[in-house]
């Protein structure tokens, strides 16, 4: 019986410091998202938030964070024309923060932002009606809190 006790107490710190050591590699992959970022290097910066998020899930890290990854993501994937990948990492980010009870503003903004930008004017007004006319008309506060760098359009030869 001790013997099962000790296997037990053991089992749990070895997990408690796998976690510990997913969610410090999760904020250096943050960081690293983070500096691609600055330098434009956008698919690296999508590659390093989508990392952040993996260990953050795995080290059952904070749904609010997951949320701003996500969200980080889906920006950096946007800016690297990787719409797809783009709208899934904002749609994790508005569940993350619903769950979370964290605002989903910002991300419901970058995926009607996306839509628009696409010429898909019926994906974005749905995404409009699902937050009902009083929250989507306030979206225009967030105008160019989170604009991306301007820059050649997806599809343009260099």
């Amino acid at each position: 019986m001790r013997r099962r006790l000790v296997s037990a107490l053991l089992l749990a710190t070895l997990a408690a410091c796998s976690t510990q050591q997913e969610l410090r590699m999760a904020a250096q992959q943050e960081q690293f998202g983070r500096a691609a970022a600055s330098q434009g290097d956008w698919a690296q910066a999508m590659r390093s938030y989508a990392a952040a998020v993996d260990n953050v899930e795995l080290g059952r890290g904070d749904l609010a964070w997951q949320a701003r990854l996500h969200h980080q993501a889906g920006r950096a994937a946007s800016a690297a024309c990787r719409y797809d990948a783009a709208e899934f990492h904002f749609r994790n980010a508005i569940a993350l923060a619903k769950r979370s009870t964290q605002s989903s503003a910002l991300s419901y903004k970058a995926l009607i932002d996306l839509y628009e930008r696409q010429g898909k004017t019926a994906e974005a007004l749905a995404v409009r009606n699902e937050l009902g006319w009083h929250q989507s008309w306030a979206l225009g506060a967030f105008a160019d809190l989170e604009s991306l760098p301007v820059g050649q359009p997806c599809g343009t030869p260099p």
